[in-house]
């Protein structure tokens, strides 16, 4: 089992590592408190209704799925761009194609004196099958100006475009995100069987990831938690109450430290921080001071992070801030993380650190839909993007000095 950045709550199961490319993330399901659940809520320790943690470790599963179809849809839709590729399509990936290869096409190009059977011919290019002439009738209903037809073109057009912006939205994002491989019962692999069918008894539920810090000899770690606030909105005021309690500064910054991991080259060790140190970091400095700390800015030069390490980091940061910025499709990441690894063992290579930082969105319990985005998440972006810089700029200045 790999220790936790930031720890263990007594509560929860730990996380378990496969050595070395991948680890165990336990799911957690509602009917491991069936003394306590509802339908639609959990009765809290105080008595109060929480919504929130209903079926909160199925969200996170449905999430990763999402994020998987949607890259395994990005290629189909790129393939449908071609018309030889599009007999292979079935299901949703046949209903865009029909939108990007008929509809679309058929909209920007037709005139009240196109020829019918061009329209027809392009029908029965894009797919040879029984439903190509309901396609082929819906088309000539809707050029006749059958009003309802048109509506029902409109609403079929918007509805795929908003699918394919989605699936492209969340195909962006899916490089930010471990890699994903699915869910497997423990106790299963412990007793080398197949999951069982009904895995909605299991108890031992996890998903499989990619584990972000397999290539490092000694990674360092930090984990922060992102957004202005950690609850949902639907969360009961008890619980929003105890969340702000627990750091009022996250609504300040936009993002807490939860823990980091740092390597000590002189007594090959680890020096751990745990929740503990991040909830009592109450101003800027003492946060920048925290990051230096992670960077080992706060000690021998020698063990310090490469200047182009910290450029690199700042790179990818900037990535996830332009997905937020212009890809998001309305998606709020309540209690989310960054994780950032770096190689801690500067000896590892003379000036060149072969393995580039990580950085990683994790934990996707408490996703939501959310009108705009999520603007708490984007400002513990900026907020961090802005101490990351001040630190950049202190190196450089030491470096010039």
């Amino acid at each position: 089992m790999m220790q936790q950045v930031g720890g263990v709550s007594s509560h929860k199961k730990p996380v378990l590592t496969l050595e070395p490319h991948y680890i165990l993330k336990p799911v957690r399901l509602t009917h491991l408190h069936q003394d306590r659940c509802h339908n639609d809520y959990i009765w809290a320790k105080d008595g109060s209704k929480d919504k929130t943690k209903v079926n909160r470790g199925v969200r996170e599963i449905a999430f990763y799925e999402a994020l998987a179809f949607a890259s395994r849809l990005s290629h189909l839709i790129a393939s449908y761009m071609d018309p030889e590729d599009i007999l292979s399509s079935r299901s949703i990936g046949y209903i865009v194609s029909c939108h990007y290869n008929v509809f679309r096409s058929a909209a920007d190009t037709y005139t009240p004196n196109e020829d019918y059977q061009s329209i027809i011919r392009m029908i029965k290019n894009v797919c040879n099958n029984a439903d190509s002439w309901n396609w082929l009738a819906f088309l000539v209903a809707h050029y006749a100006g059958d009003e309802v037809v048109m509506s029902a073109f409109k609403s079929y057009i918007d509805t795929c475009t908003t699918l394919a912006n989605t699936m492209e939205s969340l195909n962006n994002m899916s490089v930010f995100t471990p890699h994903y491989y699915g869910v497997v019962d423990v106790q299963s692999i412990q007793a080398n069987e197949h999951l069982p069918p009904d895995t909605a008894t299991l108890s031992h539920l996890h998903l499989l990831l990619g584990n972000v810090t397999s290539n490092f000899r000694h990674p360092n770690i930090i984990d922060l938690k992102m957004g202005t606030q950690t609850f949902e909105p639907s969360a009961p005021e008890s619980k929003q109450r105890r969340e702000v309690q627990k750091y009022p500064k996250q609504a300040e910054f936009g993002f807490r430290v939860v823990g980091m991991r740092v390597y000590d080259k002189i007594t090959d060790d680890y020096i751990c921080e745990d929740k503990s140190f991040g909830v009592s970091l109450m101003t800027k400095d003492q946060v920048i001071g925290a990051l230096r700390k992670f960077f080992c800015l706060d000690g021998a030069p020698s063990n310090a992070i490469c200047s182009t390490q910290v450029d690199d980091i700042l790179s990818k940061l900037n990535d996830v801030k332009d997905w937020f910025e212009n890809s998001n499709p309305g998606i709020a990441f309540y209690a989310g993380s960054i994780l950032i690894v770096y190689e801690g063992d500067t000896d590892t290579t003379s000036s060149i650190i072969s393995e580039p930082p990580v950085v990683k969105m994790i934990d996707f319990a408490h996703v939501c839909r959310k009108q705009g985005g999520d603007e708490g998440y984007l400002k513990g972006i900026n907020t961090l993007l802005a101490m990351l810089h001040e630190i950049r700029n202190e190196m450089r200045l030491q470096h010039h000095s």
